[in-house]
């Protein structure tokens, strides 16, 4: 029998001469021991001095934001894992080239580290919702107004018609046309909805096709743009005045988001549109983003960066100072998160999850609407319970985000698309999202109707407040005529109703839904004169071209409404 070894089933841990057996004090002694090795070893160290790996690190980094271009700002979220990039990058030279104490270096990056992870995540908790609700639900401040005072009627030739998705495909047609261009040049996909001399159109420069072209082509840079007119579905590949030298297609330095970020490396940007002042030169215009709550909370716009995309040359305009030209400050989807925390939270926190008392949301879409020259985005406003009608909508400023809430029941946006294609189900067209419109002081909404190209080929116009009306045609101008013939107020003189002597320079009639409607021209101006042959009298029949008439009505943009011929 060994008797050197009689614990039975027990064990025995050797930790080095003179040290007591499965005791306690035995680890403490042993890790003690490693510790201490550990650090005459790590003290020891042989590597590039410190400064050096400094060095290289930052070198990394430097390539890393040229890479990923990060905002340099306490604001923003990837500031913080640029941080912790960095130190994460420096531990790993040392750790394999440098000779600074691994455990002394890691004891106080870990800490570094988890202060860049913990304090923004107790910040960023601490601005939510559930304790800023009332500060959330100003983020935008909203006005009542009126739809009939705001909304003017617009003319069928300023009505826009085509969205995003229909500008790609006639902007493609019409790049295809120029064989040396398209040779060249793809379009960017970017269609930014603007007005150009009180005229709705979406613009897109053209790009690089690839790295070659772009060697190719770069000394003289980028000499087109397509415009695509939202009312004609008109495209047109228009030169600029300058070429741009400075775009999203472009490498290194001239690369768009580079250029700005090295200009300003601290702001925090939103969206970048390219835009095209009344001149005819092309710039990119950034929203500069801020927080307004708290240390993370509240996203809202501060400020504008205009770059010139020929020079280069990039200025900072806050809000208020924004060129009058400039459409885009405001990103879409910001104005609309903002609309809902504003229908949210205003009366608390609590009460949009329980209660839910006065609480609204926007409804699934927007769209944009030109007024005084300038770009609004408009959505529906309903119920939480979303019950396919709507309380009213908002007009929103794009540049300036002045806001109006238009108090007008009615169907949303989605019930309106689904009763324009059901006049005419058999043709399987698809709607777009209504624009809209002030017609003879009612709400009305516009859709188009796709057929399967992706083009509109019909147009529908649908009473907000009573979807079912619903009047389709081939052209805009046919169904606002149409519109306008019926919601006719039964001969009702307007406030500016007035008497006035024309000369007829041509005169025709169509009978629409059973009535004659007559259409006269005046030798004097461009307005068309319409009138019902009830309120026109017999004697109407007999008129012709070179007749001198007194007639009796409303006068309208483009239209007076004759309500009798005087003698």
């Amino acid at each position: 029998m060994d008797s050197g070894n009689n614990n039975k089933g027990g064990f025995t841990i050797n930790f080095g001469p003179g040290t007591r057996r499965g005791t306690s004090k035995g680890f403490k002694e042993a890790y003690a021991d490693l510790k201490r090795k550990i650090i005459i070893r790590d003290s020891n160290r042989k590597g590039k001095n410190p400064f050096f790996i400094l060095l290289a690190a930052v070198a990394i980094m430097f390539v890393l934001f040229f890479l990923t271009l990060p905002a340099l700002n306490f604001m923003a979220p990837e500031f913080y894992t640029f941080l912790i990039t960095g130190i994460l990058v420096y531990n790993g030279l040392n750790l394999v080239a440098g000779k600074m104490p691994i455990l002394k270096t890691g004891v106080v990056s870990a800490v570094a580290v988890a202060l860049l992870i913990v304090v923004p995540a107790v910040l960023g908790f601490l601005s939510q919702p559930i304790f800023r609700a009332k500060s959330y639900s100003a983020l935008i401040p909203v006005t009542d107004a009126s739809f009939a005072d705001t909304v003017k009627e617009v003319t069928y030739d300023k009505v826009p018609v085509v969205d995003r998705e229909a500008a790609a495909i006639i902007g493609a047609r019409q790049m295809g046309s120029v064989q040396e261009v398209v040779s060249q040049f793809e379009i960017n996909d970017n269609y930014t909805q603007i007005n150009i001399r009180n005229v709705p159109v979406r613009v897109s420069p053209l790009a690089y096709s690839d790295i070659i072209k772009y060697i190719i082509n770069a000394k003289n840079g980028i000499p087109y743009y397509v415009k695509v007119d939202m009312a004609t579905q008109e495209a047109d590949l228009i030169k600029l005045v300058n070429p741009l030298k400075y775009s999203k297609s472009d490498y290194l330095m001239r690369d768009i988001y580079r250029h700005i970020r090295f200009r300003y490396p601290t702001k925090m940007f939103g969206e970048t549109n390219f835009e095209v002042d009344d001149e005819g030169r092309g710039f990119y215009i950034t929203s500069v983003l801020t927080r307004r709550i708290g240390f993370f909370g509240g996203t809202d716009v501060k400020g504008a960066i205009v770059t010139d995309g020929n020079t280069g040359e990039s200025n900072y305009y806050e809000v208020d100072q924004v060129p009058a030209w400039v459409d885009r400050v405001y990103p879409s989807d910001l104005i609309i998160q903002q609309l809902d925390f504003k229908g949210s939270y205003t009366d608390g926190f609590f009460n949009s999850i329980i209660g839910q008392k006065n609480v609204t949301q926007t409804t699934e879409g927007y769209n944009y609407v030109p007024l005084n020259d300038d770009i609004y985005l408009f959505t529906g406003v309903t119920s939480i319970r979303s019950d396919s009608s709507n309380l009213g909508f908002y007009f929103v400023n794009l540049r300036t985000k002045e806001a109006k809430f238009f108090s007008v029941p009615s169907a949303d946006e989605v019930s309106a698309m689904n009763s324009a294609t059901g006049q005419i189900q058999e043709k399987n067209y698809t709607p777009t999202f209504p624009v809209l419109l002030n017609i003879k002081n009612r709400p009305t909404y516009l859709i188009g109707l796709k057929d399967a190209s992706g083009l509109a080929k019909m147009f529908a116009l649908v009473d907000a407040e009573n979807y079912q009306q619903v009047i389709v045609g081939n052209t805009v101008q046919e169904i606002i005529r149409e519109s306008n013939l019926r919601t006719d107020t039964s001969g009702q003189p307007g406030a500016d109703a007035k008497e006035k002597t024309i000369l007829i320079e041509a005169i025709e009639s169509v009978v629409i839904d059973g009535n004659t409607i007559f259409f006269i021209r005046a030798a004097d101006d461009d307005l068309v004169y319409t009138g019902t042959a009830k309120a026109l009298g017999s004697s109407i029949i007999f008129a012709k071209p070179g007749d001198t008439i007194n007639i009796f009505g409303n006068p309208r943009e483009s239209q007076f409404d004759i309500l009798e011929i005087r003698p």
